[in-house]
């Protein structure tokens, strides 16, 4: 801004150098006094940019891109020599120990605490002592029983041992055994120690199995015998001397 016209009188104007503030003109120039100004310049609106109208993009198909991970399987048992002796004394009296108390279940006569008296009348009466069939024999059952399936788990961890020395890796776990303690449950690791046997030692293994099943045919017999001499002793005493009082 310049004076040499004289038509600008001396007042506050915009700072040509700074929009935002005023400086005091004395007629003539600018001197060093400044301002705030009122009214700041307003920048014109900028009108936005054009959007892109979206595209529709065709359809894609769905594509699963979960990564999924294999489960790692156990490696495999290598396999033992061809001459490897899998079987052991163990074993076979793993298998033969739970049928002992059936082999001497013959021996135990539950009848054996009836006894026959006569009445006043002339009659003669059967009558059963109070705990007839917890005789001594029968108590011996029990303990022959348990015996038997206590040195099962002896010797099931004897057999788990020996496996291992042989070069059998994994073998069945002979904590297994203790399922003898429940009805025919020692055939829970005679199963699993024959099925692992067998993949070390193809066309091995399976004998205890066999062994087993004869057992059982054995004592399938033995138990109807001693059962059908039990009833015949039973029906004879009812048929000579009544079943009255029994």
């Amino acid at each position: 801004m310049s004076n040499t016209d004289g038509q600008v009188p001396a007042g506050w104007y915009a700072d040509p150098d700074n929009t935002l503030q005023l400086r005091w003109w004395d007629g003539a120039q600018w001197t060093e006094h400044y301002a705030p100004n009122p009214r700041p310049p307003v920048a014109p609106p900028v009108p936005p940019a054009p959007q892109p109208t979206p595209t529709a993009l065709p359809a894609q198909p769905y594509v699963d891109t979960t990564v999924y991970t294999q489960a790692t399987a156990a490696p495999e048992r290598p396999k033992l020599a061809a001459d490897a002796r899998i079987y052991n004394p163990w074993i076979w009296l793993i298998v033969v120990l739970p049928f002992l108390s059936i082999l001497i279940l013959p021996f135990w006569n539950p009848l054996s605490g009836l006894s026959i008296v006569q009445t006043p009348d002339g009659q003669f009466r059967a009558f059963a002592e109070p705990g007839f069939f917890a005789s001594p024999f029968y108590f011996v059952l029990i303990a022959v029983s348990f015996l038997a399936n206590v040195l099962v788990v002896v010797f099931a961890y004897l057999d788990h041992r020996d496996l291992l020395r042989k070069g059998v890796e994994r073998p069945f776990h002979w904590a297994w055994s203790f399922f003898t303690f429940l009805s025919s449950g020692f055939l829970v690791y005679v199963i699993g120690r024959s099925v692992i046997v067998r993949k070390v030692a193809p066309g091995k293994g399976l004998a205890p199995i066999w062994l087993a099943i004869a057992l059982y045919a054995l004592s399938i017999v033995i138990g109807i015998i001693w059962a059908s001499a039990i009833f015949s002793s039973l029906a004879g005493l009812m048929h000579n001397y009544g079943a009255s009082g029994v």
